[in-house]
This record gives C-alpha cells, sequence and structure tokens, in this order.
C-alpha cells in the first residue's frame, strides 16, 4: 500500500513538472546543440581534379544519391538561341542515350524504382540519380550514359518544342508572367543574360546538334563538382566514382566555363507600370543589396527578417495584411549575390485601386525602421527564429553534401557558414537601424506593377486618397505589353 502510495505520488510530481505553462511565449526549451559540419570533413578529389563531397551511411537507408553540378548555363547561350540552355538540361535525361533509346530509359528507371533528372539553368545545371543500393551498379551506369552520352532524340525534342511553344503563348496570361520579362530589364538592363529570354523565333532556331554542341562544351572536369550520400562505404564509393566520374577527360569541344558576366547597366529607379485587365494587380520592387560576403550582411538579414522576411510575424505582414487586410501575403528577401551585388526586393498582389496605398504603408514601415530601434523583445524573437531554424537546413546528409558542392561551384568561402547562428545573435538593435538607413534608400526603388494601369494609377479616391505617382518621389512610365512569342512592345 505504501509503495503504491509512493509510487503515485512520483508521477503526479513528474506529470505537474511536465504540465504546459498558460500561454505558448511561456514555453522553454534546453540550449540547442547545434554544429555547422565542416567541408573537409567531408571533402575529396577525384583522379581527374573532380571535387566530390561524400556522406557515407553504412546504417542508413539502403538509397544512394548522387549529384553531378555543372558551372555553365544560359549566360553561354549565342544571341538568337535563347532557352538552348534550359533545352539542353531537360533533353540530357528525356531525350535517351547513344546505348539507351529514351522509351527503353523510361521502362528501367520505372522498373528499378530508380530516378534520373537533369537541369541547367542560368548559371549552372546539375544531374542527379537516386537509386537503391543494390541497384547502384547498373544505376550508375545509365547516369553515366545520361551525363556523358546523351542522344538528344529529335521527337523527344520536338515534343518538347512544342510544349515550351504553348507556354511562351500563354506568356502574357498572368500577371507573373509579365513581370519575369520586364523585372529583369529594369534592374539588369535588356543586353544583359539574364533579361534574354525565350522568344518563338529563338526556339524554332534551336536544333538538335546546338544541343549536342552546348552540351559538349560544358562537359570538362573542370566545370563539375559532384555530391554523393547514401548507404556505401566512402572508400568503395571513391573508388567507384575514379573508375567513372574520375577517368572523364575533357573532349575536343570542351571549354571551362569562364565567370558570369555581371550586369553593366545603370538601372533608373522609378515606378513602372504594365496596363493587363486584372481584378488585382502585381507589384514588385527592388533595392541595390549586398553579398553573403559583406560584413553587413547579418544586421541586414536580421533586418529583413523584421521588415518583411519573417512571414506573419513580419512588419509589413501585419500591417498590410493582418490589420489593412490588403493582401493574401507581402514577403521581402535579401538575394545572395553569388555573382555580383545581389538586390532587397518583394512581392504584393492588391485590388488595383489598392496599389498606392500599400506602396505607402510598407514605405512608412521602410521609414520607421529607419527612424526608431527595434525594441527588445521584437529583436529577440527575430534572432531566436533565424538561429534555430537554422540547423534545419543540414538536416540530412545529402543536404550538406550537396550545399557545400553548390558552394564549391559557385565559389563562395568552404565554411562560410561557421559563426553564423553566433554573427546573427550579436546583431544589435544600432546594427538592424544602420543597415536599415544603408540599404534602404527609397530614392534608389524600382517598382513594377502589372495590373489594370488606370484603376492603379488613380488609387483609391473614397478611403484612402492618393495617386501612384505621388507615392514617392520617383518618376512614373508606363511600360508596352510585349508580345508574348517576339518580346517585341505591342504598342
Amino acid at each position: 500500500m505504501a509503495r503504491a502510495t509512493i509510487l503515485a505520488l512520483l508521477v503526479s510530481g513528474a506529470l505537474l513538472a511536465q504540465a504546459p505553462p498558460p500561454r505558448p511565449e511561456q514555453l522553454t526549451f534546453k540550449p540547442l546543440a547545434f554544429e555547422v559540419p565542416r567541408a573537409a570533413d567531408f571533402k575529396a578529389k577525384l583522379k581527374n581534379g573532380i571535387p566530390v563531397y561524400v556522406a557515407a551511411d553504412p546504417a542508413g537507408v539502403p538509397f544512394v544519391r548522387l549529384r553531378v553540378f555543372i558551372r555553365g548555363g544560359s549566360f553561354l547561350e549565342p544571341r538568337g538561341k535563347e532557352g538552348l540552355a534550359s533545352l539542353t538540361g531537360m533533353q540530357m535525361r528525356a531525350g535517351g542515350t547513344a546505348m539507351t533509346p529514351a522509351a527503353a530509359l523510361d521502362e528501367r528507371l520505372e522498373f528499378l524504382a530508380g530516378d534520373i533528372d537533369s537541369n541547367i539553368g542560368d548559371t549552372s545545371g546539375a544531374v542527379a540519380m537516386e537509386f537503391m543500393e543494390k541497384d547502384l551498379k547498373e544505376g550508375l551506369d545509365l547516369f553515366m550514359q545520361v551525363l556523358t552520352r546523351p542522344a538528344f532524340a529529335q521527337d523527344r525534342l520536338d515534343q518538347a518544342k512544342e510544349n515550351l511553344l504553348q507556354g511562351l503563348q500563354a506568356r502574357n496570361d498572368k500577371t507573373d508572367g509579365i513581370a519575369k520579362v520586364e523585372l529583369p530589364r529594369l534592374l539588369n538592363g535588356e543586353d544583359h543574360f539574364s533579361s534574354a529570354q525565350m522568344t518563338g523565333a529563338s526556339l524554332k532556331a534551336i536544333t538538335r546538334e546546338d544541343l549536342a554542341a552546348f552540351h559538349a562544351r560544358l562537359l570538362h572536369p573542370e566545370n563539375l563538382v559532384v555530391s554523393v550520400s547514401g548507404r556505401f562505404k566512402k572508400e568503395a564509393m571513391l573508388d567507384l566514382l575514379n573508375r567513372t566520374l574520375g577517368a572523364l577527360k575533357p573532349g575536343a569541344a570542351a571549354q571551362v566555363s569562364p565567370r558570369v558576366p555581371a550586369p553593366s547597366f545603370r538601372r533608373r529607379p522609378g515606378i513602372y507600370v504594365v496596363d493587363k485587365d486584372v481584378p488585382q494587380s502585381l507589384v514588385r520592387f527592388a533595392l541595390p543589396g549586398l553579398r553573403r560576403t559583406d560584413p553587413d550582411w547579418h544586421a541586414a538579414q536580421v533586418m529583413n527578417q523584421i521588415l518583411g522576411g519573417s512571414g506573419f510575424t513580419s512588419r509589413l505582414m501585419k500591417k498590410i495584411r493582418s490589420d489593412e487586410g490588403l493582401t493574401y501575403g507581402i514577403g521581402t528577401g535579401f538575394s545572395d549575390g553569388a555573382h555580383w551585388k545581389g538586390n532587397w526586393s518583394g512581392s504584393v498582389q492588391t485590388k488595383n485601386r489598392s496599389v498606392a496605398y500599400v506602396l505607402r504603408l510598407a514605405l512608412a514601415e521602410l521609414e520607421r525602421i529607419k527612424a526608431q530601434p527595434v525594441p527588445p523583445e521584437e529583436l529577440a524573437v527575430i534572432k531566436d527564429s533565424i538561429v534555430q531554424a537554422f540547423p534545419s537546413q543540414w538536416g540530412k546528409k545529402a543536404n550538406v553534401v550537396n550545399l557545400f558542392a553548390q558552394e564549391q561551384l559557385t565559389g563562395w568561402p568552404e565554411n562560410g557558414w561557421a559563426g553564423y547562428r553566433e554573427k546573427i545573435q550579436a546583431v544589435t538593435a544600432e546594427d538592424v537601424q544602420r543597415a536599415a538607413r544603408k540599404y534602404l534608400d527609397p530614392a534608389q526603388l524600382v517598382i513594377l506593377v502589372v495590373g489594370k494601369a488606370g484603376e492603379a494609377e488613380a488609387g483609391d479616391g473614397k478611403d484612402h486618397p492618393g495617386a501612384l505617382k505621388d507615392v514617392a518621389p520617383l518618376p512614373l512610365t508606363r511600360l508596352p505589353l510585349r508580345d508574348p512569342l517576339t518580346l517585341k512592345p505591342l504598342s
């Protein structure tokens, strides 16, 4: 009886000790123990010099994931062949190989329950595979075929071009499609590769031979970085990779990809409006930013999270969505400036007549964060959210080696994330204010509005009077809608 009573008291005491507090903010947690992985612990080099990041998990689930990152992209496309890089990336896998026709490759991958994927973007691409450990040998053989000997089957290419053409024809159907064409031109200039987009003519001009030549140019060991993770022994995997990827030699047409060119365009701040008959306008805005290696990066990150980068916790979301009910969402962020200084940019959708008022509210928040120190409680919440979310990107071994490989490909410092959380925690209210004053200059804003121009320019005359041209001391310019296939102005 006595033992039962004592046990009951112990159990009830334990339950009381675990009882949740009355409010969520009163929850307490143990300090998060986390150290950023070191690149050197995963890095190796194949016999032909290709860097490889290896994460072996001999006791893990029986899968192997391999990814070859490729340096090069649309910035290498010849004029008049816009879209060549993306088509090449797409068709490396979809078009079969010299040894395995496209349909046979599809069937074999389905039978093995494996996957091979390929893509090429603006500055880089990748070919990736995932197979069961027991199918590694066959899977790697198919993977090497896709990487080194793609067939670019004509019928698959024709079908892909037909699908892309349909997409181009619908380019003006959505405000987002129009903004994707106009914003790079406003930020980087018409002559920069980031503004050069596929047209009906460039798509028609791309041939199977163009794809083969573009692929041959990129397939140089100095353009490649590898990541591999899964259930294997590291030494055995490195031996296997040395007999495959490590045996690659540059072909006669292979070239080491040059540096990605930075824009030389001097942007013209202003408010730009594209007339589109839609009930809601899309508003995008941008300011010159910085690179991730800039000493201001961590203060700028905290400042952005407070202002518009933290979802429902951010000031812009609270003010424009929660308080005013003018949008479903608004968000901002700094791009990391991989090849040149990035931008601080944001996006919001709202009723055409609300555009001017939304922008006035947003600009008022920019001025507030510059003028008033961030309260300690708000600063602590934002810094804690950044610090606690940071380890999640390192949660899987595949994520770790992929991240290190991408950093290597782009040229970032090898251990650039070391000390990140400590630097975020060290950001003060004064640092936030200094970053806001430095990077949030409304006179440098480029604002793009895609919507019903007459209504957006007039503003909400009933509840919140004020025209779009008076939102900021910036020139207002109407931009013509472009032909979706030629990208030439329609008027």
